[in-house]
């Protein structure tokens, strides 16, 4: 050091002559388990209605398909949840005009499920017996009993192929007045599709290995996982960036110990200690340590 915060290189020799102790290079650590690990992917969304308890699922594997993993360090795949609060509630727009006539003839309009706050959320947060029709027949002042096909809810599943399903009603218009009829009064024509399959996206899941062990054995340290992206049994790299789970976090843990200071230390014979003390060097860890004695008399008494 030439002066506080100004430090030079020099060639090794010059240390190993002033008999300086050369600082390891590598040293053992511990890593992450090698071998087998369990891999978890992301909670399901609750599929539970409003004050409703459900639970959720997660995939569970193991990192290797020839050599098993611990079957006691094995993540649960299931756990309990609870569906949003009960006061969501249905909203409608206002209905569009009336496309044609009685039977072929709909007049439609928009259904949303929101929270109090106005925001829209997932219709699923709303009761399913209380959703308002969003298409209704229309046309002739008298309409026979006919069926009617609400608009096809979305896919059940997020990835893959699921189940879409549909409301289906018997209805129509008498008197100017809207009316449900049982499905045998439209027995004369072919019932509707109420469910079809579908097909979302591929499905691309994030995988996680179990957190390592902190990297520190007190104050602020980090500790790391694995995120691989897995459309069935292939690595890929099809999953969406924006939902990929962090794989590096700190991890804070009690405050480190300090040490008190050695009453009976003394300043090494290689290093100027009076320099260090003139030119205030006592608060870098080299000459505190190097100058302990000199250093010592300008801390202030403990009490």
């Amino acid at each position: 050091m030439i002066s506080p915060g100004l430090d030079s290189s020099v060639y090794s020799d010059l240390c190993s002559a002033a008999d300086l102790e050369r600082p390891v290079e590598r040293r053992p650590c511990k890593s992450p388990a090698c071998g087998p690990q369990w891999e978890v992917a992301e909670w399901t969304e609750c599929p539970a209605k409003c004050g409703r308890r459900a639970q959720v699922t997660r995939d569970v594997r193991c990192s290797y398909e020839t050599r098993p993993c611990d079957p006691t360090a094995k993540p649960p795949n299931a756990k309990n949840c609870t569906g949003p609060p009960c006061e969501r509630q249905w909203t409608m727009s206002e209905w569009g005009p009336c496309s044609g006539l009685c039977g072929q003839g709909k007049t439609m309009r928009h259904v949303y499920c929101k929270a109090p706050e106005g925001r829209v959320v997932p219709e699923n947060q709303c009761s399913a017996e209380d959703k308002p029709l969003a298409i209704h027949p229309c046309g002739e002042r008298d309409c026979a009993p006919h069926w009617l096909s609400q608009d096809w809810e979305r896919c059940n599943t997020t990835c893959g192929r699921g189940v879409k399903r549909r409301l289906i009603l018997c209805v129509g218009i008498s008197a100017g007045k809207f009316q449900s009829f049982d499905e045998e009064a439209c027995g004369g024509s072919e019932r509707p599709e109420e469910e079809n399959t579908c097909f979302e996206r591929p499905c691309f899941k994030w995988y996680t290995t179990p957190w390592s062990e902190c990297t520190k054995t007190c104050g602020v340290g980090v500790r790391m996982r694995d995120v691989k992206c897995y459309q069935g049994r292939e690595l890929v790299r099809g999953c969406d960036p924006l939902t990929k789970p962090v794989a590096k976090q700190t991890c804070t843990l009690q405050p480190c110990p300090t040490e008190p200071p050695d009453e009976g230390c003394q300043d090494r014979p290689s290093t100027n200690c009076l320099l260090a003390l003139k030119v205030n060097l006592c608060s870098h860890w080299y000459y505190s340590k190097a100058c302990c004695h000199s250093c010592r008399a300008l801390r202030p008494p403990t009490s």
